[in-house]
């Protein structure tokens, strides 16, 4: 397999980025950047597996939450705030599934305007296929890393995630403020 040109050009990037600015924390950065190439060769390559079953992440993760949710479906609202990936169109991917036979859309007896998805038979079925294989690859990926290391990064990302929530929370008017000083000094004088 050809090495991929990213992690030498970000390595070297690292250190000459340390010289030219201050608040240039190289571990940090590291870190980041490796979390980010990490995400995108293991996003990468679990899209073309996935792409083998015509299912794209996103129609993965639904499947996955109507497979071993309650067995009357769920609220699309609900399967849009339990995807994993990007807050994607979910009436979008569940008219696909459903296109597909994998998915039935649900019109709520109570209230008409809450709209339920329910996997069918054939979804079962495609999951009951796919998710062992799935599982397999993801402990043949892991299989170099022992238990404790395995726990340790859980517990690590899960404190990235937190700092990253609370850093944001903190800084969203400290950003909005530094932006509208930034546009105004960027402003063409006359």
């Amino acid at each position: 397999m050809p090495a991929d040109p990213r992690e030498s050009f970000y390595q070297n990037k690292c250190q000459e980025l340390g010289r030219l600015y201050p608040e240039f924390d190289r571990p940090s950065s590291e870190v980041m950047l490796n979390l980010i190439y990490t995400y995108d060769v293991v996003a990468s390559s679990t899209g073309k597996f996935l792409g083998q079953y015509g299912l794209a992440k996103s129609s993965f993760n639904i499947l996955m939450n109507l497979r071993h949710g309650p067995p009357e479906g769920m609220q699309l609202h609900d399967l849009g705030e339990l995807l994993l990936m990007t807050r994607a169109n979910v009436t979008g991917l569940i008219d696909h599934l459903e296109e597909k036979g994998l998915v039935r859309r649900i019109v709520d007896a109570t209230d008409r305007r809450a709209r339920f998805a329910r996997i069918t038979k054939k979804g079962e079925a495609l999951m009951d296929q796919l998710v062992p294989r799935h599982f397999r690859r993801i402990q043949k990926r892991l299989q170099t890393f022992s238990e404790d290391e395995k726990q340790t990064l859980v517990v690590l990302l899960k404190k990235l995630r937190a700092a990253v929530r609370q850093t944001d929370a903190n800084s969203s008017e400290v950003v909005a403020e530094e932006c509208a000083v930034f546009s105004e000094a960027a402003e063409p004088t006359e």
